[in-house]
Parts: structure tokens; sequence; C-alpha cells
């Protein structure tokens, strides 16, 4: 399998297929009245084709938390295609403690070809795709808006019958932004791993305040490291973070040490901000792993 990883601060999306993965750049991110506008830069020359019978799992982090989400739209600037249909498939992600069995849903992306009558000149005229697309409003996508919430989330992307090509990917979100703020990422290569002997790892972290109704907010701040096996190993213990309001709290040249004795395998690092006033808490996690040799 092939891998190209590029590292962006706060923001990342990934594009995977049966062939191939590939890291997708997030070009730009705008932030106007509660909607979240993320374009995706494929990380190579466009237009980007899919395939026939190719399923691309797009895993987007968008860099924002929200309380709730009115809509959530996939689009793209179509170039061509022929294809018969598209699909969107999601799976719900898992929520910690519960024991209630995941879900998923499948729906069918809508696709609109141009239509022209024979002519003489064109007897037999070719229908051109023009646009492709799909929007979890009210009754439908429920999966794509639920999962957003924390500010990442996955969905799994196909065509039949032929293919689609396009000059962009974009996600746009609608709803209303959490007060609280919360964005952690790794600050290494794309195929960084902790040696066996342990080592450091850096990242980067950013806290920042939206509430308009306090002028001067005082927030807990801890995080807590899971290990390969599960357990929690606790980085650091609840300390303030004071903000006024607008203000972020950046965290730059952060490092995590791992010591030699820490098994090999899989890590996440979860950073966690709750205000005590009203009990709303945040969180946000990276992953890296430690190698065995």
């Amino acid at each position: 399998m092939k891998k190209i990883t590029s590292k962006y601060p706060q923001y990342r999306a990934v594009l995977k297929n049966s062939i191939a993965s590939f890291t997708l750049i997030c070009a730009s991110t705008l932030v106007q009245a509660d909607t979240i506008s993320t374009k995706i830069d494929l990380g190579e020359p466009f237009p980007f084709k899919m395939e026939d019978g190719v399923e691309y799992e797009v895993d987007l982090d968008i860099g924002y938390q929200f309380d709730s989400i009115d809509n959530a739209c996939i689009s793209t600037e179509v170039k061509g295609g022929n294809a018969s249909k598209a699909f969107l498939e999601l799976e719900s992600e898992p929520a910690a403690g519960s024991f209630i069995l995941g879900y998923s849903e499948s729906h069918e992306i809508g696709m609109i070809y141009s239509f022209d009558f024979p002519t003489q000149e064109n007897p037999n005229p070719v229908s051109e795709l023009i646009s492709f697309g799909f929007c979890a409003g009210r009754f439908n996508g429920s999966l794509l808006k639920r999962n957003f919430l924390d500010g990442e989330g996955k969905f799994t992307v196909s065509v039949s019958g032929g293919y689609v090509e396009f000059w962009d990917f974009k996600l746009v979100v609608e709803g209303d932004l959490s007060d609280i703020q919360l964005a952690i990422e790794l600050d290494e290569p794309a195929d960084f791993s902790v040696p066996s002997y342990g080592g450091r790892v850096n990242y980067d972290a950013s806290i920042r305040n939206l509430d308009s109704s306090q002028s001067l907010i005082t927030l807990d701040q801890w995080s807590v490291l899971t290990l390969p096996n599960g357990d929690n190993y606790p980085i650091h213990k609840s300390r303030d973070v004071v903000l006024n309001y607008s203000e972020a709290k950046d965290y730059t040249r952060n490092y995590l040490t791992i010591p030699e004795w820490f098994e090999a395998g899989d890590y996440e690092l979860t950073w966690y901000v709750a205000d005590p006033s009203t009990g709303v808490r945040v969180k946000d996690s990276l992953h890296f792993t430690k190698s065995a040799d």
C-alpha cells in the first residue's frame, strides 16, 4: 500500500481506497456564522478520478467542535463522468462506556446529468455529469451530522457503472459551534513511530474561547494517554486556563516522553477541557505507535 503523508497543524484529512492511501491537505477552512467550509486538496494534480467499484474512505478533522449540526454537505466541482450510481456509507462512532451496538447508514449520492434531445446535427447527444454531492438535512444523513459534532468524522464514497472526475472536494457543516474549542495535532513526520527504547513525541495544542457571554472564563484542562492494552496513563493533573472572549491559548513545542518499558503498539493521547460553571466538556485526540524493535 502506497502512503503519502503531509502534516498541517490542527487539521488532517485522509483519503483511502483499496489500492492506495493518500493524505489530503486541507487547503483552507473558512469560519463564518457558525458555518465551517473545508476545502480539501488531494495532494496531487487535479482533476481527481473516482474509479468504478473502488471505495474511498475519508477520515477528516475539520478542527472545530459543535453543540449541534443542522446540515452537512459533501460537494464537488465536477469535470465529468459517466457513473450510473454513487453511494455514501457511514458508521456510528463508538461512545465511551456505551454497550449499544453501532449501526450504519447508506445513502445514494445525487448525480445530475444534462439532457439534450437528438437533432439532425447531433442525432446521438452525450449526457454530461454536471452535479455530484450529498446533503444531510433534516430527514437524512443523521450519522454524517452526528459524527462531526466533535469535529472529526469518517465516510466512504463509491461509484458504480463508470467514473467521476472533479476539481475539488468539499465538506460544509452548518450548526452551533461549541463555546470551547480544542485541537491537538501530532508534530512529527508521517512515518513517525517511537522506537523500542523509548523517545519523545512532539505535538501542538490550542484552546479557544468562543463564549461571547463571558468576557473572562476559567477552564480546567487535563490529559491522559491510552496504552495499547486500553489502560489510561495520566499525563498531567487538571490545570486552570484563563481566557478572554475570542482569545486562544496555544501550546506549541509540547512533547510527551515514552519510556522504554511501555509496550509496543498503538497509543492515543487525549486532551480534555471543561467549563466548571456549566459542566460542558470537550476533548480531542492524536494517535501514534511504539515499535517493537
